[in-house]
């Protein structure tokens, strides 16, 4: 019986060692080829990718080859970001913000910042809840030769043709990390784009800003963001919302749906990124266009081909339950 057995193992191990063989070849092969063909970048037009990084953020702002990257995504997010990039031949981040000190916002800086060059990097600083988040940052952007900057409210930066602004900050402050969110204003010509982070409703209050034409709503859609009162003075024609399946934060919640329709925004000008993917924004200034790109996933949670050592266990632990439930 003891004999059957160990048959019976090695001849598991051995079909185990050649199916992963097999998958590694074919994940390889895929990842030699271009992903992303279908995207071709018109490079004198404003172009903004809303990232499907699940239940993380990252937002990538490029124009003329002037590049602006919005937070990170989640640890896991960091080489795909990297990946697509590097595809789309940008080859630097001139400005490389993140919005505060969460994981799902900062998480993959480290592999973004030891695989690019990178010119300013912006975070808030001094934030009681956020230190440890602002030091570990700071000591990776330091071993990659590159150094934190401060920013403050109505700090402006050029972008090409196109401009943003700081409209909220904090620094050195006791606010949560949430409410220490740097918000960004982007100005394209007629265009203009606002970024919110994960910035609260008592934020909302304090953001001197006017009518825009895209929103990226603050917090995954959480209730904590996104008045009514907000909204009716921004007065937004379309919403972006990064958010993925994470059934314990529940984003894009029922109320912030229904505020953003009673806004006056219509239902197919709401956009969620679990639903529909990245979001790809181009425009000449006048006009807006909007793609949806499924095939853009750069969730690092979600990607397909990938086999841990925790799932090699528990494929050997499941085959083995069948083996002495036989």
């Amino acid at each position: 019986m003891n004999q059957k057995n160990n048959k019976f193992k090695i001849i598991l191990g051995i079909t185990l060692i050649l199916a992963i063989i097999i998958c590694s070849f074919i994940v390889e092969n895929c990842n030699n080829n271009k992903k992303y063909t279908d995207v071709n970048l018109d490079s004198s037009k404003l172009n903004i990718f809303y990232f499907n990084v699940g239940q993380a953020d990252c937002t990538l702002v490029t124009i003329n080859n002037k590049n602006l990257l919005i937070d990170a995504g989640n640890k896991s997010d960091g080489e795909y970001i990297v990946e697509f990039l590097k595809e789309k031949k940008l080859n630097n981040i001139d400005y490389f913000i993140i919005t505060h000190g969460d994981m799902d916002h900062r998480g993959g800086a480290e592999i973004i910042l030891n695989n690019y060059n990178v010119g300013q990097i912006f975070m808030p600083e001094g934030i009681n809840e956020a230190e440890d988040d602002y030091q570990d940052l700071k000591k990776i952007a330091n071993k990659n030769n590159k150094q934190l900057s401060k920013v403050e409210i109505n700090d402006k930066f050029d972008l090409d043709k196109a401009e943003f602004e700081i409209l909220s900050v904090k620094n050195n402050t006791s606010n949560s990390a949430n409410e220490s969110s740097i918000v960004i204003k982007l100005n394209y010509l007629e265009t203009s784009y606002l970024f919110m982070g994960d910035a609260t409703q008592d934020i909302e209050k304090e953001i001197k800003c006017e009518k825009i034409d895209i929103l990226k709503v603050g917090h995954h859609g959480s209730d904590s963001s996104t008045s009514t009162e907000f909204l009716n003075r921004i007065k937004p024609t379309y919403a972006i919302i990064s958010a993925g399946d994470n059934k314990k934060y529940n984003h894009r919640t029922k109320d912030v749906l229904q505020r953003l329709k009673y806004a006056n925004i219509q239902e197919d000008n709401i956009l969620i990124t679990k639903n529909q993917g990245t979001i790809w924004i181009t425009s000449d200034g006048i006009n807006i266009e909007i793609q949806t790109k499924k095939d853009i996933n750069l969730d690092g949670t979600g990607q397909i081909g990938q086999m841990s050592i925790y799932d090699i266990c528990s494929f050997f632990n499941a085959i083995e339950y069948i083996r002495l439930a036989s």
